[in-house]
Parts: structure tokens; sequence; C-alpha cells
């Protein structure tokens, strides 16, 4: 029976660093901290994140 490859070392990191910023995201959203520039920068980077893993050019211009 074969088994997945492990995760590198590299791509588990960036899970941890990516359910790191989702969970702050969340602890700012649950306290109502949304109007902070903590919360901003991070929504940011999730959203920069998930256009670089699963973006597409849709033609329209990015308004972020």
């Amino acid at each position: 029976m074969r088994h997945p490859p492990a995760p590198s070392n590299d791509a588990a990191a960036t899970a941890a660093s990516d359910d790191a910023l989702l969970d702050g995201l969340l602890q700012l959203a649950v306290e109502g901290h949304t109007d902070e520039t903590q919360f901003q920068r991070i929504g940011e980077e999730v959203f920069t994140r998930l256009l670089d893993t699963y973006g597409v050019d849709s033609g329209t211009p990015r308004t972020r």
C-alpha cells in the first residue's frame, strides 16, 4: 500500500502560518475589533494568499 508523501517542512510551516492568520482574524471578529488596523492587515494578507493560490484573472481590476 502506497502512502502519500509527508508534507515538506515548508508546506507544514505555511499551513501553520495560514492557520494562525485565520485564527487571529476570527478572534478579532468575534471580539468585535473589525475596525482595527490589525484586522485590516490580516484580512488583506489572507485575501492576497487566496488570490495567489486560487485567483483567476477575470479581466476585472482588483479593487483591494
